[in-house]
């Protein structure tokens, strides 16, 4: 009996915990990509041997994809004072809450079309023979992922 007993706490406890830890993301996504698209960006950047005007226009690059997701952080975190604040009333509204954070969401996904797209139109400052070379860079990464 008391064994059946322990087990039931354990469990709940596990339970309460595990919904707890997911409840709250622990892991800024956008703080996250933004960090893994400017390291890309400096990485490939090296590679292609850049003139001094192109390496202004490639930091140029590099904070607009820094505002972009700083842009969406803020967004983010008001969207989530709001949710919770929907929470903590008497009757919350569950539809409401729901698409505020579909919101959240959808305005990710278009945070990280506008990073693609801002690393797109930094090709038109390359030159033929960088643009060659980055075109093969990528070809190679994508064989890889097999």
């Amino acid at each position: 009996m008391k064994r059946t007993r322990y087990l039931i706490y354990l469990m709940v406890a596990i339970l309460l915990g595990g919904l707890s830890a997911g409840c709250c993301p622990r892991v800024d996504i956008l703080l996250e990509a933004e960090k893994g698209f400017i390291k890309k960006v400096d990485k490939t950047a090296g590679k292609l041997d850049l003139n001094e005007d192109q390496k202004a226009k490639l930091e140029g690059l590099k904070a607009e994809v820094r505002k972009n997701f700083e842009e969406g952080r803020k967004e983010n975190k008001e969207a989530w004072i709001k949710i919770k604040e929907e929470a903590a009333r008497e009757n919350p509204d569950v539809q409401k809450m729901t698409s505020l954070l579909q919101g959240i969401l959808r305005d990710d996904a278009q945070r990280f079309n506008r990073a693609f797209d801002l690393l797109l139109s930094f090709q038109d400052n390359l030159n033929d023979a960088q643009k060659k070379k980055l075109t093969q860079m990528i070809s190679e990464k994508v064989k890889k992922w097999d």
